[in-house]
């Protein structure tokens, strides 16, 4: 079988891109778009590895090291556990599609599909992948436009918190991941950065200091990790401009959120309308 280079790169970079993005799903990940390019991009320039002569076993090999570098440009900065979870869930994703196209490759003719060396090649015609890709994007931007999705509506909104006589005001950002509740009363928790509020927050809490009254430690797991976090339930939330009062805890993050865009994360799942 005839393996062409041009081909070989922009049939990974196309492939790389879907599977970039259904890691971002997966973990839910905060990536842009122009990182999970990035990311194809280094994996497609990676699958002309299995151009070089090398032995069939370094097929895995190759197919680690494209990943890793993909998974790099996507998803870096992050702390190594989390990195290492991103590039696994990408090289097992990346195994499926190859063993998806090993078994489809029985009923293409002779030639169509194969994996070389880790990389997916599809002996396809340039032009007609370029029209196809065109004619798929607009079908899709007609489909979105007609039929919106709530994920594709505004996700920010400003809270107001108000606790023994002081009121700050902070972006939050709708997240159903963030399923976090009081462990005694049940409430639903909203995680905020704790310098975002000022002198509302209460004293940061450490595993050998006194008790601090009215806090409250709520367990947390997530993929960058596990712990407690300090909470306390505020005299008012009102959710902005709706004015929606939310029953509810501030549990208080020491890291950013986001690259400023947003101080707070909330489920509106748990907040009855």
């Amino acid at each position: 079988m005839t393996v062409y280079a041009d081909i070989l790169v922009i049939v990974n970079l196309y492939v790389d891109y879907f599977l970039l993005r259904c890691v971002r799903s997966f973990l839910r990940l905060e990536a842009p778009g122009k990182r999970l390019v990035a990311g194809a991009l280094a994996g497609a320039l990676g699958s002309m590895l299995c151009l070089l002569p090398l032995p069939r076993w370094s097929g895995p090999l190759c197919a680690g090291l494209c990943t890793l570098g993909a998974a790099a440009a996507a998803f870096l900065p992050m702390s190594p556990r989390r990195f290492l979870r991103c590039w696994l869930c990408l090289w097992l994703f990346s195994f499926l599609l190859a063993g998806f196209v090993l078994f489809a490759a029985q009923f293409a003719p002779a030639g169509y599909a194969a994996v070389v060396g880790g990389a997916v090649y599809l002996n396809l015609d340039l032009p007609l992948l370029f029209f196809a890709t065109c004619g798929a994007y607009l079908v899709f931007w007609l489909f979105r436009r007609a039929f919106p999705r709530e994920s594709d509506l505004p996700r920010l909104c400003k809270l107001s918190i108000t606790h023994q006589g002081q009121t700050a005001e902070v972006y939050a950002k709708a997240d159903t991941g963030n399923a976090l509740r009081e462990p005694f009363s049940g409430l639903p928790v909203v995680v905020c950065q704790r310098e975002a509020l000022g002198g509302l927050a209460l004293p940061a809490w450490e595993k050998d200091a006194p008790a601090v009254p009215g806090l409250r430690l709520v367990p947390f797991d997530s993929v960058g990790g596990s712990g407690l976090l300090a909470a306390f339930q505020p005299e008012k939330v009102v959710a902005l401009p709706t004015g929606q009062a939310l029953d509810c805890y501030i549990a208080l993050y020491d890291r950013p959120l986001s690259s400023g865009q947003f101080a707070a994360i909330f489920n509106p799942d748990l907040f009855p309308d």
